[in-house]
Formats: structure tokens, sequence, C-alpha cells
């Protein structure tokens, strides 16, 4: 018997965690012994409970990869337990405290794509990133081509990297008359199409694409339909308001948080991915597939890894309304079409995307795992050693930056830029206080301290039905403002950017910004140095 504690910091359910159930689900009972490892009061843990495995809540660690004050409880836990393996999913805190376990290997699976900063790319980041990962794993699982390319990219050795492919269950298929009853209860007429994109309502998700998508293929009249978003999340008003601008209101969906997701992935006609700044292995895409639902998706991240070009969907541009509502189209108005993507969807989805492909292939790493010589546990002369190294790194890794630039050394140097905000609502613009910190909404990195605000009139970019284009007209200041902020910051300098934090500083380049009772989105006009 092999025994696996397997531990997630996630407190809701993401895509770590709808593995995990999976795998818990599904695994051989016979050949594995698995616990789970997870933050108290996680909304896993009743899912995980009806699985049968053993559950320990642990106080710390949530939503956390790195939480230094759960390191020696989550060290006396795994030492009571004497895994033979700890399979962590982007908890750093575990990994490090699985060192310190006797015969205990570590298996870490990475289940994002996302860019590279400019830290992460230096001679020294990837050094410090291929020691960090490879000393404190044994094998890295990557949920998808895209991921391994990343962890490559970012130091870690290509033969460290096994890429195990998500798998769902197949979801069961509602009756006609369900269907029907459903569509009837969101409005939906019995000769409407219904398209779909289920994901967080976050900006790198690209909904405002999805909606212009729909706009296209409405005000062409080609085909009737209707358009869902389903889920929550911080720019849900945000795209609301701008499907009232539309005018299209009455054929745009938002259904909240469903809890009962396949009932409305039966309705779907197509399944649609906008995503462009994060994407593995979409599960969503994935049980779409299981029940024959092609999806048009961004040719983006682990989205080629699923969809094949004119098999089972299309692959578009990111940020392309116009590649997006043309997809569609194609799809819905071609029955052959249709009919031949349905049979492919399904057939893809049995030959790669199983939850018992996906089980089989997690239970080959254990195996192969458990035959793999024993790796003695850390002592206190092998954590000063890895201390010392990291250290070395840190300090390495800043006179690296004092070489590289003539300008003044690392964290020296004051810089003050410009953000602008777009469309943001009036009462914003007295939510934020002077001399406060600005804070990266995507990565939760503090960017500086306001200095300045100044309202301008708002631009709204439209797009025009006939050529294409978006074209820019200005809103009445009663309804939207656009809000310049002076944002003063310590920087350092490489030959090709300038960073605060790990956040990069550029003209141009999109800003997405929060502060206390607020948040928005807009971009980097300008920088004095």
């Amino acid at each position: 018997m092999i025994k696996i504690v397997n531990v997630v910091s996630d407190t809701n359910i993401g895509g770590a965690g709808k593995c995990l159930i999976n795998l818990c689900s599904n695994f051989d009972k016979n050949k594995f012994e698995i616990t789970i490892v997870l933050p108290r009061g996680s909304k896993l843990v009743e899912k995980l409970k009806d699985t049968g495995v053993k559950i320990i809540e642990l106080d710390g660690i949530k939503d956390k990869s790195w939480d230094i004050k759960a390191l020696w409880p989550l060290i006396k836990v795994l030492r009571e337990e004497a895994p033979d393996i700890v399979h962590t999913h982007s908890s750093f805190t575990a990994r490090l405290a699985a060192r310190f376990v006797k015969d205990c290997k570590v298996v870490y699976t990475r289940h994002s794509v996302f860019p590279l900063s400019g830290w992460t790319k230096s001679i020294v980041g990837r050094f410090f990133y291929k020691f960090v990962n490879e000393t404190l794993s044994d094998r890295i699982i990557a949920v998808a081509e895209a991921a391994k390319e990343n962890l490559i990219d970012s130091g870690v050795s290509d033969e460290k990297i096994d890429v195990i492919l998500n798998g769902v269950q197949r979801i069961a298929e509602t009756s006609e008359e369900s269907k029907l009853q459903l569509k009837h209860k969101l409005g939906i007429k019995d000769d409407e199409y219904v398209v779909g994109i289920l994901a967080r309502l976050e900006p790198i998700k690209g909904h405002e694409f999805f909606i212009d998508a729909a706009k296209l293929i409405l005000d062409e009249k080609k085909i009737k339909a209707k358009f869902l978003i389903l889920g929550t999340g911080s720019i849900e008003e945000q795209l609301k308001e701008k499907v009232k601008r539309l005018g299209i209101e009455k054929s745009i969906i938002f259904t909240g948080f469903i809890e009962n997701v396949q009932d409305y992935i039966n309705i779907f006609d197509v399944q649609v991915n906008c995503s462009y700044g994060t994407e593995a292995t979409s599960l969503a895409l994935l049980e779409g597939m299981s029940i024959g639902i092609p999806a048009v998706v961004t040719d983006y991240g682990g989205n080629p890894g699923v969809i094949k070009n004119g098999e089972n969907g299309y692959l578009v541009p990111i940020k392309s309304p116009r590649d997006t509502a043309d997809s569609i189209i194609r799809i819905l108005t071609n029955d052959d079409l249709k009919k031949y993507m349905h049979k492919r969807c399904v057939e893809i989805y049995e030959e790669k995307f199983t939850v018992d492909i996906y089980t089989k292939n997690i239970e080959r790493i254990y195996e192969e795992m458990a035959s793999e010589p024993r790796i003695k546990k850390i002592n206190v002369l092998d954590a000063v050693i890895i201390l010392v190294v990291i250290v070395a790194c840190v300090f390495g890794y800043s006179y690296i930056n004092k070489k590289e630039t003539v300008i003044a050394p690392r964290n020296t140097t004051k810089i003050v830029y410009q953000v602008r905000t777009n469309e943001s609502f009036p009462e914003t613009y007295d939510m934020i206080a002077e001399g406060t910190v600005l804070y990266d909404s995507i990565k939760n990195y503090p960017i500086g301290i306001v200095s300045k605000k100044e309202i301008l009139s708002s631009e709204r970019s439209e797009l025009n039905l006939t050529n294409g284009t978006y074209e820019l007209t200005e809103l009445p200041r009663e309804d939207y403002i656009d809000i310049l902020l002076t944002v003063e910051a310590d920087a350092y300098y490489t030959d090709q950017n300038i960073f605060v934090g790990d956040y990069i500083v550029k003209v141009g380049k999109e800003a997405f910004i929060k502060g206390k009772g607020y948040a928005g989105t807009g971009y980097i006009v300008s920088i004095e140095r």
C-alpha cells in the first residue's frame, strides 16, 4: 500500500480542487491510501467527504502558496501521517515541509500558465526558480504542454516534468424536456441557439470580447441566439454596464454563481473561452466535450491542447471578437459541421480526457516514485545550506542589477508615473485617497503611492459594425470618468525594463489596479525618471 498525502491550499473549489475530487473518487483503494490536508473551512471539505478519504483541516495555508506560520504545523502533520509521497498543489509551504519528513518524496502539480515576470526571466531568477523547484520536488506534473513550457522557460529541467492532462467525469446529459424547462426559465425561446462562457469574471478571462462578439452576431441577424455568462467576479458590474451600453440586455444573460453548472452546459450549442492572461486545461471545456459541445477558444495557454482547429471547435486569436463571432456563426449555420464536431468532441474526450485516464496517469507517477530510491529528510545542516543558497541568489540578483544600470542601484531610484483608468464610476474618485498604497489587482503587488488624482473625460472604444474597427467617443461625466493617478514608487532598472518590485512599469501597459474600497482597469500613460 502506497500512502499519499495531498496538500491543497484552496478555500474555494477551483480547477485543482476539482481534479483532486476526481482523483479521490476513482483511485485504486487496493494500491493507495490517500489523505487530504487543506485549509480549515475550505469548500472542498464537503465534496471530499463523499469520496471516503481521510481529511485533515489545518489553520493557515488559506489561498497561499507560502505561509511561514503554517510551516511547523504542517511538518508536524506530515510526520504524524508518515506518507510515502506528498503531492502538493501550488503549495510551496507543503513542499518545504515534506522535506523535513523521513523517507518522503514530493510531487508538485502546476495547474496554471501565466506570463513570466522580468525577475523570473533573468539569469539569476531562472537559477533560483530551478533550484527551489528541483530541490523541493522529486517530480513535477504540468497539466498542459503550455504549463510545461512555462516551467522550462523559468528554468526547470525538461526531464523533471511530466505532462498529465486534466480529466473529468463525463457529465450527465439531461432530457430534452429538462433542457426546454431551463431555457424557458432563462427566457430563451425554443428556436434560439445558446452560446455560453463559463469562467471567473476577471479581466484576463476576456468576457468583454465575448460580449463584442455577441453584438456582432446579433446585429448581423444571421442567427437567433442568447448568450450566457456563467459565474461571478470583480468585473461583473462593469460587464453588465457594457451590455447595457450596447443595447443587448435582452440577449445576454448573467446567471451569477451556479451550483448545477452541468445543467447549463447541457443547453449550450457552442461553448466559448476568451482567456488571454492565464489558462491551463479548462475543465469546463472538457465537460462540454464529454457530451459533444463544440467550442470556440483563444489560441492561448492550454486551449490548443484541448481544441483541435476544425475538429471539435475553432481556435481564434486573443482579443478578437470578429474571429470569435465568425467561428460561432460557422458552427451554428452548418448542420453537417455541427454533427461532425459533436462526434469529434466525444471521441477526443474519450481518447484523452476521461477521469479514468487522468487517475491512471497520476497513479503511474505515484508507483514510479514509490519504486525509486528513498530520499532522506532534511536535517539542520541541509536547511542551513538551502537557506544560504537562497540568500546568495537574492543578493546575487541585487548585485547583477547594480551592474546592469548606471542610473541607480536597485530600490533606490524614485520614479513618478501616471495611470489612467478607463470608464470609472464618478464615486470611485472619492474613494481614492492621496498618500495611500496602490496595488496591482491581478497579483496583489504594491505598485506605489498615490500622490495626486485628477478627473478626465472618459472615452469609449465602440465597435463599428460596418468596418469592424473601434472608434472613440466621449461619455457624459455624470455617468463615467477617467481618473489620472500620479504614482510615486521606488524602482530599479535593467537594460530592458523598469521594475517596482516584480511589477513592470512600461508606457502603454494595461494596468489592473485596486486600493481600499475601489478597483479599476486602465493603462500606464507616462513615466518621469
